[in-house]
């Protein structure tokens, strides 16, 4: 057989086998149940004897083989075959081991642990890390496969489902019983609770006698029931002993509940927001004596008030069970942190208040399906229903019940009854205005029985005192749990300190009777604890709970550690000071080159702290670090204890500790390039961490080592403008010189025979210079700004007001109207002579210019103003952003040639800040024609403003004071931005909210110019595509809401690599093509992405990065312990640059502020030229003043939409390359790409980005799948 097998071709041996396996399947399925039992011992015997004569050799090459055979075997199995492979494993695994007597068990196990450790003993030091962290994967993912039944539940409430009964959310009875006590227990309590396994001891208790065991029943008679009701009543009216007080210490903060505990808890909070920003919610969780669990522990005859063990135990395992589907099931999505505090306050029951940081943030639009803040459909929802009526109404107050506890001065303390509002809006503290529709708009009413002084009323409410709650949440606690949406970085200062505020304090004093009575010495700040507290704390459960843990790191002066003398350590203490965490990283950074990459405060996430060696170690567990062999990172946050400022030289160095990694000593943080510093305060303004004059003075060295003196004029104008230095008369002495240079020069120049030194008729001729520069810019004189006033002979700044307006070229005026007015079109002219003849016929009013994108609105508007203005008469110019101002002639932004307000959102009846007499009010008063550009951008507000200051200016009461307002722009683009806004929001701020718009005379274009003058077929598709877009018309899926972007639109792109490629190609050859980098950006919906993309693509540059760190303080040095300096380099409002600017030469920035209007606008493009300290030299890409050198100083900014007052001293630029949809409004390009990953997330902001290129073969857009978001507000349209 041996030789005919041999002798066998590789297809006569697979036929073989086929035909054997063939004959033994028949053979088999005809065998009975006895002859397979017999077949298989007969095997198992052969198997064994045979097993039991082979070599070792042997051995190992049949395991080897059969591993070979089951890898092939298992490599060409469907995943259907491997699943059920592996379920008749389990199965017959399962058999096995049930048939097992204990003593195969036992065996078994033993062999298993034999087995196991021999293997884990021939690991490699390599092998066994992969080994655990692949154990630690599989149990995590264990974990939370348990969790995963009610992922985002919260997105999509289903009033059918039944979420009570869930067996990881329900608590069922106490069924649990201690073995050494007896108690009865929870699941989810932990074992030692009750007597700590046994080493608490308590005697049993004794049966009460007679009557007393009756009396304490409740249950026999209504003398025992009278009995319980009144036994504490009057209980602790004489009870207080003075003499048994003892000496007033102050707590610290390692004494729970102190005040300095609670504040610690506070700056864990805001370390939170530093690495994560702000909160997404804030839950409210309280107690329900009425719950089912408490209930069913209670004894005959006991109410819960008289059980406050079960009150704090069943609420403890209910907190335990939100949190776990907030934080494991992930109701609202995955979350990065979280943290509650527990409260008791006055009532004595306990409720806790949570901050929950989730990885996606919560959008705006989705804010409904979350959060509610009215009653339920009592028939499709009865049981969320009775939930939210007898546990989500507020009061109810005010006039119906003057008398209700949140009243005071006539006012609920909390605002109700709420306004009642169709759509969700953002409110100014923060928080949203939650829906609340009134019955008539779809809401529903509900009556409730309420307490009326000693009477009991029915009355009847709706949706205006309905407490917002998450219905999900509701349904499941059947409690009361208000949730809170944190749309704001305002709503951060009040969270976090409330959150973490502790329980309510009173003051009380004691006095012997007829003592004279000293309240200064005998106030004493006291504290009251209620039964339930008092039971909480004897549990020792924890009243503050957080997640990632916050280590607290100290900071102290060298040799300044705090030392605790006693009698037996004062010599070693004298001889070796503590260790702290902050010499200890000294020593860290000393000996481990990985601790010397680390700031102070990113140690814990790769160290713990080890309280008895005093000494920091490597973690064993987390993330690998890639490039650091045995280095794991975790979520461990560390936070720095905060200093006050005044306490400077420490203050100082806990910047430096910010600033600096791997210090090894104290000295090496005050050595700065090799020098030594004498203090840490020297060293930080080394660093430039410091705001002082030094660095103006710094920025006017630099720019005038390389410029003319007309750009340092420029540069020191803005200085003085916009910096505010504190001695701007010592800087102007210091570089009066430099400034005055050229006129030296053309006076030496004029007069080749004289040797000329500079005069003060020249220091006069520079300071009219300034002056001029800084009325144009700020309408500010030098004596305003700290400066001599220079001798003038003619004019002043009334008159100056005038001339700029009217000082236009009557020539170059005239040739421009005959060149360009022949070439109106059609539409063009008709818009065109209607607007003129209301001038003429001194008509006023306003019109709006509806003009899409391509049909020559700016083209229209500058003809207007020219026609105007060569009369000599006064056409004012203005367009929401410095870009779009920068296409008109003459023309500035709105804010400041209007001089809105800057809390114009917040003013109810907002004015102009132009006073009668003024320059500014002069030119309002004779003006013909006011055009006001890209006017869709614009705040209502600001629009109500105009008319009633040019009401109170001409003393005119018509519409406009009379005049004619020329409002231009498109609806299809971007409404006014609000932040974190509804999409309500962005409708009650729109123009056509006003109560203006309803006299607004509308005219249109239509006719696109480049269809029309070069018969571009292409560009007349593409541009009826966009209109389509902007209309809203291009059909979405009603099942994801996406649009698929049309073939024939744009190029689609597969990846963001393409997509940056496909605009910017070739970027190492081409970037210092100031042309090639102005016509290409790409446009994304949100800073994150934006902010991303830039950093690449400016990778590709040569160059060396520099970074350039702001300098960020409190305006109120109060508030710096509050808000460490850490926390504000983490913010970063809109329209700020960041704290760290990255940038490189030859990179594209965007402007963000007005510096120099129109040459510098808030949206002006330029190109990196020079970087210095304390200067930027940049080139312009766009507008009027392109191809201009220019200086960018560092200038202080102060946001206006955070709680507290911050101001941030950086250069006021970002990154160009990529741009936010909204900053790229008004923007032209030749080449365009889109980062659709994230979609649009409000109106117009897909159009906007699409309509910066003329043509679609020059538009790139990357989305999924070629679908992306189209947000269109009909009503906006209409």
């Amino acid at each position: 057989m041996a030789a005919s097998r041999a002798a066998e071709t590789p297809e006569q041996a697979s036929n073989r086998l086929e035909e054997q396996r063939t004959r033994q399947a028949a053979s088999r399925a005809a065998e009975t149940p006895e002859q397979t039992t017999t077949r298989l011992e007969e095997q198992r015997t052969r198997q064994a004897a045979s097993r039991a004569a082979e070599t070792a050799e042997q051995t190992t090459i049949r395991n080897t083989d059969k591993l070979t055979r089951q890898a092939v075997s298992r490599a060409a199995e469907t995943p259907e075959q491997t699943t059920t492979r592996l379920e008749e494993q389990r199965t017959r695994q399962a058999a096995s081991r049930a048939a097992e007597t204990a003593q195969q068990t036992t065996t078994r196990l033993e062999e298993q642990r034999i087995r196991q450790a021999a293997s884990r003993a021939a690991e490699s030091s390599e092998q066994q890390q992969v080994r655990r962290e692949e154990d630690r994967r599989r149990r995590s993912n264990s974990r939370a496969s348990r969790w995963s039944f009610m992922e985002r539940e919260a997105f999509q409430y289903d009033p059918t489902k039944n979420y009570d009964n869930h067996p990881q959310l329900y608590i069922g009875r106490m069924t649990e019983i201690c073995s050494c006590c007896d108690a009865l227990k929870w699941s989810g309590e932990a074992p030692g609770m009750c007597c700590s396994n046994g080493k608490v001891k308590l005697p049993s208790l004794r049966q009460p006698p007679e009557p007393l065991e009756s009396l304490m029943s409740g249950t026999t008679t209504t003398t025992s029931k009278h009995f319980l009701e009144n036994i504490r009543k009057d209980a602790i009216a004489n009870d207080g002993n003075a003499d048994t007080l003892g000496q007033l210490v102050i707590l610290p903060s390692t004494f729970t509940g102190s005040l300095r505990h609670m504040h610690e808890y506070t700056q864990d909070a805001m370390t939170y927001v530093r690495n994560y920003g702000r909160p997404d919610l804030f839950v409210t969780f309280t107690c329900n004596p009425t719950w089912e669990e408490v209930q069913e522990e209670l004894l005959d005859g006991q109410n819960p008030s008289d059980r406050h063990d079960l009150l704090a135990r069943v609420f403890k395992q209910k907190l335990i069970k939100l949190m776990n589907i907030i934080t494991k099931s992930h109701v609202f999505g995955p979350t990065q942190c979280w943290m509650y505090s527990i409260e008791w306050q006055k009532r004595g029951l306990p409720h806790s208040h949570i901050l929950i940081w989730l990885k996606d943030k919560i959008k705006p639009d989705e804010i409904d399906s979350v959060i509610s803040a009215e009653l339920p459909d009592r028939q499709q929802d009865p049981r969320l229903f009775q939930v939210i009526v007898k546990n989500m109404i507020h009061g109810p107050c005010g006039s119906i019940n003057p008398g209700s506890s949140c009243m005071k001065d006539g006012k609920c303390t909390k605002r109700y009854p709420r306004q009642l509002i169709q759509d969700t809006q953002t409110g100014e503290d923060g928080y949203p205005l939650y829906r609340r529709r009134s019955p008539e708009d779809g809401g529903f009413k509900a009556r409730i029985k309420t307490k009326f002084g000693n009477s009991i009323q029915e009355i009847e409410i709706d949706n205006k005192w309905v407490v917002p709650y998450c219905p999900l949440l509701s349904r499941i606690f059947q409690v009361h749990i208000n949730v809170e949406y944190c749309n704001s970085v305002k709503s951060i200062k009040y969270i976090c300190k409330y959150v973490n505020k502790g329980s309510d304090q009173a003051m009380f004093g004691f006095g012997k009777d007829g003592t004279t009575v000293d309240e200064v010495e005998q106030y004493q700040l006291g504290r009251y604890i209620s039964s339930n507290e008092a039971v909480w704390r004897i549990l020792d459960f924890s009243i503050h709970e957080r997640h990632p843990t916050v280590v607290h790191l100290a900071v102290h002066l060298e040799n300044g550690q705090r030392v605790y003398f006693t009698e037996d350590n004062l010599h070693e203490r004298i001889n070796e000071p503590p260790k702290t965490t902050l010499t200890a990283f000294f020593l860290l950074c000393q000996k481990d080159e990985f601790a010397r990459t680390l700031l102070y405060c990113d140690v814990p996430k790769f160290y713990t702290w080890n309280a008895s060696e005093k000494a920091f170690k490597r973690r064993v567990q987390g993330t690998s670090v890639p490039g650091y062999r045995n280095i794991r990172a975790t979520n461990a946050l560390g936070r720095v204890y905060t200093v006050h400022p005044n306490n400077f030289e420490c203050f100082f160095l806990r910047l430096l500790l910010h600033t600096i990694r791997g210090p090894t000593s104290f000295e090496a943080l005050r050595t700065v390039n090799g020098r030594k510093c004498a203090t840490f305060r020297e060293a930080c303004q080394l660093l430039d961490l410091l705001e002082d004059g030094t660095q103006w003075n710094a920025t006017m060295t630099e720019a005038a080592a390389i410029q003319s003196p007309s750009q340092l004029r420029n540069l020191f104008i803005i200085l003085l403008l916009v910096c505010g230095p504190s001695n701007p008369g010592k800087l102007w002495e210091s570089y009066k010189e430099s400034l005055t240079e050229d006129i030296l020069i053309k006076a030496r120049r004029e007069n080749p025979g004289l040797a000329l030194n500079y005069t003060p008729d020249m220091f006069n001729q520079t300071l009219i210079i300034l002056e001029d520069k800084a009325l144009a810019m700020a309408g500010k004189d030098l004596k305003q700004l700290g400066l001599p006033t220079p001798l003038r002979t003619l004019g002043d700044r009334l008159t100056r007001e005038i001339l700029r307006e009217t000082s236009y070229d009557l020539n170059d005026l005239n040739e421009y109207i005959s060149t360009n007015e022949p070439l109106l079109l059609p539409d063009q002219k008709a818009a065109y002579n209607t607007i003129l003849d209301r001038i003429n016929r001194k008509a006023g009013g306003i019109i709006f210019l509806d003009a899409p994108g391509g049909t020559g609105k700016t083209f229209v508007i500058n003809l207007l103003l020219a026609k105007i203005r060569r009369k000599s008469e006064i056409a004012i110019a203005v367009a929401s952003s410095g870009i779009a101002a920068t296409l008109l002639h003459g023309g500035r932004t709105a804010h400041s040639t209007l001089k809105l307000p800057l809390n114009l959102t917040q003013c109810e009846t907002p004015l102009c800040n132009i006073s009668k007499g003024t320059g500014e009010a002069k030119v309002l008063q004779e003006c013909k024609l006011i055009v006001w550009d890209e006017c869709t951008m614009a705040h209502r507000n600001a629009l109500e403003a105009l008319d009633r200051t040019l009401q109170d200016l001409r003393d005119n009461g018509k519409l406009m004071g009379g005049a004619i307002l020329l409002l231009a722009g498109d609806f299809r683009q971007t409404l006014p931005v609000i932040p974190k806004g509804t999409m309500a929001d962005e409708l009650k701020a729109c123009l056509k909210a006003s109560y203006l718009w309803r006299h607004v005379h509308k005219l249109e274009l239509k006719t696109n110019m480049r269809v029309h003058l070069q018969g571009d077929v292409a560009a007349g598709q593409f541009a009826q595509q966009l209109l389509n877009l902007g209309d809203g018309k291009i059909v979405a899926d009603p099942t994801n809401g996406l649009i698929t972007i049309p073939n024939n639109f744009c190029n689609i792109v597969d990846s963001i690599e393409t997509l940056k490629t496909s605009v910017f190609p070739d970027i190492r050859r081409c970037f210092n093509d100031h042309k090639w980098l102005c016509e290409r950006a790409i446009l994304a919906p949100k800073n994150d992405s934006v902010n991303t993309i830039n950093l690449q693509i400016q990778q590709q540059l040569p160059g060396v990065d520099i970074s350039y760190k702001s300098i960020d303080t409190v305006v109120n040095i109060d508030q710096a312990v509050q808000y460490p300096t850490e926390f504000l380099n983490s913010l970063e409002p809109p329209g700020m640059p960041p704290h760290s600017l990255v940038l490189k030469v030859g990179s594209p920035i965007i402007l963000l502020r007005n510096l120099d209007a129109p040459r510098l606008c808030n949206g002006t493009r330029l190109c990196v030229k020079s970087l210095m300290p304390h200067v930027i030299e940049a080139t312009i890409l766009t507008g009027c003043a392109k191809g201009e050198d220019v200086f960018i100083p560092r200038i202080p900014m102060i946001p206006n939409d955070i709680p507290f007052e911050f101001k941030r001293l950086q250069f006021p630029v970002r990154l160009a390359f990529a741009m936010s949809i909204n900053k790229a409004q008004g923007q032209s390009l030749k080449v365009a790409g889109i980062h659709l990953e994230t979609p649009c997330f409000s109106h117009g902001q897909l159009y906007v980005a699409c309509s910066r290129v003329g043509t679609g073969k020059n538009l790139y857009i990357f989305a999924l799948d070629g679908q992306t978001r189209n947000i269109v507000y009909r009503t906006a349209l209409q």
